[in-house]
């Protein structure tokens, strides 16, 4: 007879980007603090919660922090189990279950390979109607929002892509870490002309608006 996976293959998903975004919080994390964390705590700085512990650590200064707003928490434990199981992160059970990088991350956080994972939590989230229809809209949502920005915005939007990902191949980092759509879509939309015009938007921590602010407002102002 034959198993269940041959008479219907599990349903699976390009999780690259989304594999990526949890590797470099885990690394980022790390790098920052000189110590490992759960995966507690890196769902909360993944999906961009201020918890006490957070904010503690000053891992909301992050350039992961937020990063993973797009997906659910259940979704975002189902990426971390696959990549345990891929060998890509390692559970120390001896150091609180923190989360550690095993050396076949590395290829995913350089981009030389892609993740493709079983659909688990999102077809878990699809047996709860109202959850999952909220998760449609958001994503709908997400994918109209470019197209809701003027002319200017769409051009200024176009330049801080450009600029975003001349500076990610400079610092060999992915283009999500520098910042991710949904800031650079609000940079557009607003067309800041000053530092205090940027501290107020979502994704915009103090150390991005020290390291890139000046560079983002001349872009912006290219535009103009």
């Amino acid at each position: 007879g034959n198993c269940d996976n041959c008479l219907q293959p599990p349903a699976v998903w390009d999780a690259t980007e989304a594999a990526r975004k949890m590797l470099s919080c885990i690394y980022r994390v790390q790098q920052a603090s000189g110590i490992s964390f759960g995966a507690g705590h890196l769902m909360d700085i993944l999906r961009g919660k201020a918890t006490e512990k957070v904010a503690q650590y000053g891992h909301d200064n992050l350039s992961t922090f937020g990063i993973g707003s797009d997906l659910a928490e259940a979704q975002w434990r189902s990426v971390l189990r696959q990549l345990i199981a891929k060998n890509m992160v390692r559970v120390d059970a001896e150091a609180f279950n923190t989360l550690q990088l095993m050396p076949d991350a590395r290829q995913v956080l350089k981009g030389e390979v892609s993740v493709v994972l079983r659909q688990q939590a999102l077809a878990s989230k699809a047996d709860r109607p109202r959850r999952g229809s909220k998760t449609l809209v958001k994503t709908s949502v997400k994918g109209l929002a470019e197209a809701a920005l003027n002319a200017g915005a769409l051009e200024r939007l176009a330049r801080l892509k450009a600029w975003r990902g001349e500076v990610a191949r400079e610092h060999n980092l992915p283009a999500f870490v520098i910042f991710h759509d949904a800031t650079l879509r609000a940079i557009a939309e607003q067309a800041p002309q000053s530092l205090q015009d940027l501290e107020g938007i979502s994704g915009m921590g103090t150390k991005k608006l020290q390291a890139y602010g000046a560079e983002v407002l001349r872009v912006c102002a290219a535009s103009a």
